[in-house]
């Protein structure tokens, strides 16, 4: 009986330093989750709502469809995207009466100058399909760096009305230190990629609208999410990915792109 007693107490004494070292871990956890930048979560509580840019081709037939009375709409992804991920957007927008829109894929390992000058020979056959003379541009992330250079560098100036770029690393971003590819390192700070592009003037001809946010963890500074010679769209809270997936930044831009 004694010996059964005391492994009883044994067992009890453990069990109930067990439950308070575990209250003591879900202490510490928790506390230490209350410490971190709560966009951090928010960013990760959205990154399974973007599945659904997984159901879109990688190719799109560039179609001259029915006039809208609109210039044809022109959709650029940002690094590891691709066409689905302007998918519900450019829905919105063909509610609201843009129904020729076009998204573009690049193809893996290109430079931005490569992706820049993909994206002009798109623009012209997009141009020359509808027998348009001008587009819009939506473009996010990386795909608006990719977007202004095309515009300043690759001559379609005359081809584009209005670029909104939303938030891409206009002058650079620190996050791109933590990575070597040949993409992210023309995206640090001061990069001589970013340098040269940001030298030369933004064409007054053409509408220039940069959308950026304090919330965006991947822009960072923050403000670096507006480009030289365009016009500043405050965003915030939006997290990096609020802008594909947030309706609020769909009205924003429909409201940019179909003024009342």
């Amino acid at each position: 009986m004694r010996k059964t007693s005391r492994v009883s107490g044994f067992l009890g004494a453990t069990g109930r330093a067990a439950a308070i070292a575990g209250r003591f871990v879900a202490k510490q956890v928790a506390a230490g989750y209350r410490k971190i930048d709560p966009d951090v979560p928010r960013h990760l509580a959205q990154i399974p709502l973007l599945t659904y840019t997984l159901f879109s081709s990688s190719y799109q037939r560039i179609d001259p469809g029915a006039s809208d009375g609109h210039p044809p709409l022109i959709f650029v992804h940002g690094l590891g995207g691709g066409r689905g991920d302007f998918l519900l957007m450019a829905q919105y927008l063909r509610l609201k009466g843009r129904k020729r829109s076009y998204r573009i894929k690049f193809e893996k390992g290109q430079s931005i100058d490569e992706m820049a000058a993909a994206l002009a020979r798109f623009v012209r056959e997009v141009t020359r399909a509808t027998e348009h003379k001008k587009v819009d541009i939506v473009a996010h992330s990386l795909g608006g760096v990719v977007a202004r250079a095309a515009v300043i560098e690759h001559g379609i100036q005359s081809s584009v009305k209005t670029l909104i770029t939303l938030g891409s690393p206009h002058r650079g971003t620190h996050p791109a230190r933590y990575l070597h590819s040949k993409v992210i390192k023309d995206l640090r700070p001061e990069s001589p990629y970013l340098k040269k592009l940001n030298r030369k003037r933004w064409p007054k001809k053409v509408r220039g609208l940069a959308f950026w946010s304090r919330n965006d963890l991947f822009i960072l500074p923050p403000e670096s999410g507006i480009g030289e010679g365009m016009e500043p769209v405050e965003a915030t809270p939006f997290t990096h990915y609020s802008y594909l997936i947030d309706p609020l930044c769909w009205a924003r831009v429909s409201e940019i792109l179909l003024p009342s």
